[in-house]
C-alpha cells in the first residue's frame, strides 16, 4: 500500500469513527443522561465533591458503566481471534437502523427511558448490518446483547420488585433461622428473635441488587464455560435462583449474629462485609453448578464435550487483514447516511425532553377545600414548599401540599403533584417513599364511594420511619378516570396525547401518623378526600 494511501489511512479513519459515535451520543443524549442519574443517584447534589457524587446513595445499577466497557472488550477480542468476513447488507441494515430510530424517537416522545434504551441496541444491530454484515453481527451477537444488563428497570418495576423480594427475603431468612435452631419469627419485613431483639429486613438485604448485577455476570459466566446448547442457557438462568439463595444465606448470617451476639453487631461491620461476600458465594454456586453438571453427564454415560471458545471461527494467516478491512468498511457515504438521521433525532429528542406546561399556578389551593371537619376537630390547611431539587425531579411547576392540623389532632398531608402533558410529573409513591429511607411494611387496595362522583380506587400503604408508622393512601388520575395502576396511568395519558385528547394527569397522595390504628388513620383520610373530591375535576384539568 502507498505511503500516502497509508498515511490518508490513519487520519480519515479514525475520524469517521469518532463522528459516527458522536452522532450516536447525539441521538440518545437524554437516554444517556438519565441512564447516568440512575447508575449514580447523588450526582444531581450540587453540594457533594465527585467522589461522594459517585459513591453516595443507593443504587441498583453500580455496574451498569462497567457493562459497556465489557461489551467492548469482548467485540475487539473476537474481532481480533475470530473470522469476521465483511458482506454489508446496507437494505437490511438501513431498515433495523431507521425503524429502531424511529422507534427511539417515538419513546422519547412518550418519555419511556427503558424503550429508548432497547433501541439504541437496535441502532448498534443496523449499523453493524449496514457497515459489515450479517456474518459479523452473528460473531458479536453475546457483546450487543449484553448491553441489555446496563440498562435501568422502570423505577416503579424496583420499587413493586423491593417488596416483594424484602418479603421474601425475611420469610426464607426466618425459615431457615429456625431448621437451624434459632427461634425466630416473622412480622411484614421484621424478625423477631428471643430476648426482645428485632431484625429489620430493607431494601438493601432484599437481594434485588444481588439479583441483577448477577444476572449480567450469569450472562458473561454462561458465555465461557465450557458447556454447549441448552445448557448454557440453563447455566445463564440459574443465576436468578442462585441468586436469591446465596442472599437467603446472607440473611440466615445476619440473624444468627444478632441472636448469638447484638443487633448492632449484625447491622455493623458484618452487614457491609457479609454485601460483599455474597458475590463470592455466588461465584462458587454457579462454578458448582457448572462441575455438577459435567459430573452427571458423564454418570450416565453422556460426557459433555467441552466447548472452546470461538469453535471453528478461528482466524488463520489465510484470512488477510481483517482489522484493516473492518475500519475502513465505513465510508464517508455510509458515513452521512448514517449521521444524518442521528443529528435529526438527537435534535427532535432534546426538544421532546422540555418540560410541559402546567395549569395556572395556585389553581389547585383555590379549588380545594382550607378547613374540614374529622372526628370532631376542625382542622386548617397551611400550605407547604417543595425545595427546588424534588421540583426539578418533578418536573412539574404545579402541585398542591397542603397540612391539615388541629390542636389534639394528627395532621393530615394532601398532596397533589399535576401535569397537562408530561408523564413524567408523576412518580410512585412506594418509590420515593423507599427512596427516602422509609420502609413500606403493609399494601392494599380500597374503593372510596363519594357522592355524586364515581368509586375512586385507592392504594394504601403502611410506612414504617423511624419508631413512628404512617397511613398512605393514593390514586393517580388520568383525563376523566382514576386508577391505583401507575402503568394504566401512563398508557392512558399516552394514548390520550396522540388522540389530542385530555392528556392531564396527577397524583394525589393523602397520608397522616398512625397514633391508634390503620384502619382509623385511613378513616381520616378517606374523610378529607371526600370533601375535595368533588372540586378535583375542575382543578385537574
Amino acid at each position: 500500500m502507498p505511503k500516502e494511501t497509508t498515511r490518508h489511512l490513519w487520519l480519515s479513519v479514525p475520524i469517521k469513527w469518532s463522528v459516527l459515535l458522536a452522532g450516536l451520543f447525539a441521538a440518545f443524549a437524554i437516554h444517556f443522561r438519565e441512564n447516568w442519574i440512575r447508575w449514580f443517584p447523588a450526582w444531581r447534589r450540587a453540594d457533594l465533591g465527585l467522589y461522594q457524587r459517585i459513591v453516595e446513595g443507593e443504587s441498583y445499577y453500580t455496574h451498569g458503566p462497567l457493562v459497556p466497557l465489557i461489551s467492548v472488550f469482548a467485540a475487539l477480542q473476537i474481532l481480533r481471534l475470530g473470522k469476521a468476513p465483511v458482506s454489508p447488507r446496507p437494505m437490511a441494515g438501513g431498515i433495523v437502523f431507521g425503524v429502531s430510530l424511529m422507534l427511539h424517537l417515538a419513546a422519547s416522545l412518550a418519555r419511556v427511558n427503558f424503550a429508548s434504551g432497547f433501541m439504541l441496541i437496535g441502532v448498534l444491530v443496523g449499523i453493524i448490518l449496514f457497515v459489515w454484515g450479517d456474518v459479523v453481527l452473528r460473531r458479536l451477537w453475546f457483546p450487543i446483547l449484553m448491553l441489555v444488563f446496563m440498562l435501568p428497570l422502570p423505577e416503579v418495576t424496583i420499587a413493586q420488585l423491593n417488596f416483594r423480594l424484602k418479603m421474601l427475603a425475611a420469610g426464607w431468612g426466618v425459615a431457615l433461622a429456625n431448621v437451624s435452631g434459632i427461634i425466630a419469627e416473622q412480622s411484614g419485613n421484621m424478625a423477631f428473635l428471643e430476648g426482645g431483639k428485632s431484625l429489620t429486613i430493607a431494601n438493601v438485604c432484599n437481594g434485588l441488587r444481588t439479583l441483577i448485577s448477577l444476572l449480567a455476570f450469569g450472562a458473561i459466566y454462561a458465555y465461557v464455560c465450557t458447556l454447549r446448547g441448552w445448557w448454557r442457557l440453563g447455566l445463564f438462568l440459574a443465576a436468578a435462583p442462585v441468586a436469591l439463595a446465596a442472599n437467603s444465606v446472607r440473611i440466615l448470617a445476619l440473624i444468627a449474629v444478632a441472636h448469638f451476639w447484638t443487633v448492632d453487631h449484625a447491622l455493623g461491620v458484618f452487614h457491609d462485609t457479609s454485601g460483599l461476600m455474597i458475590y463470592a458465594l455466588a461465584f462458587i454456586m454457579m462454578f458448582t453448578l457448572e462441575k455438577l453438571v459435567i459430573v452427571l453427564r458423564s454418570a450416565i454415560g453422556r460426557p459433555a464435550v467441552p466447548r472452546q471458545m470461538l469453535e471453528g471461527m478461528r482466524r488463520t494467516s489465510a484470512d488477510g487483514r481483517q482489522a484493516l478491512q473492518l475500519v475502513c468498511a465505513l465510508t464517508a457515504g455510509k458515513l452521512a447516511v448514517l449521521l444524518a438521521p442521528l443529528l435529526v433525532a438527537g435534535a427532535l429528542t432534546s426538544r421532546f425532553a422540555q418540560p410541559g406546561s402546567g395549569t395556572p399556578a395556585g389553581k389547585l389551593g383555590m379549588m380545594l377545600p382550607t378547613t374540614c371537619q374529622i372526628d370532631g376537630h376542625s382542622l386548617h390547611g397551611y400550605d407547604m414548599t417543595l425545595d427546588s431539587r424534588t421540583l426539578t425531579i418533578l418536573e412539574s411547576p404545579d402541585y398542591l401540599y397542603r397540612q391539615y392540623v388541629a390542636p389534639g389532632a394528627s395532621p393530615i398531608d394532601f398532596c397533589i403533584i399535576f401535569s397537562r402533558d408530561n408523564r413524567k410529573g408523576v412518580h410512585p409513591p412506594d418509590l420515593c417513599l423507599e427512596g427516602g429511607g422509609q420502609e413500606i411494611v403493609a399494601k392494599q387496595s380500597f374503593l372510596i364511594d363519594v357522592p355524586g362522583v364515581a368509586s375512586v380506587p385507592f392504594r394504601e400503604l403502611v410506612v414504617r420511619n423511624g419508631a413512628t408508622e404512617f397511613c398512605y393512601i393514593y390514586t393517580y388520575k388520568s383525563g376523566k378516570g382514576y386508577t391505583t395502576s401507575f402503568w394504566r396511568q401512563q398508557w392512558t395519558i399516552l394514548v390520550n396525547s396522540f388522540l389530542k385528547r385530555d392528556s392531564a394527569g396527577a397524583l394525589i397522595r393523602l397520608s397522616t401518623p398512625i397514633s391508634g390504628s390503620a384502619m382509623e388513620a385511613r378513616s381520616r383520610l378517606i374523610s378529607l378526600f371526600s370533601e375535595a373530591a368533588p372540586h378535583l375535576d375542575d382543578a385537574l384539568q
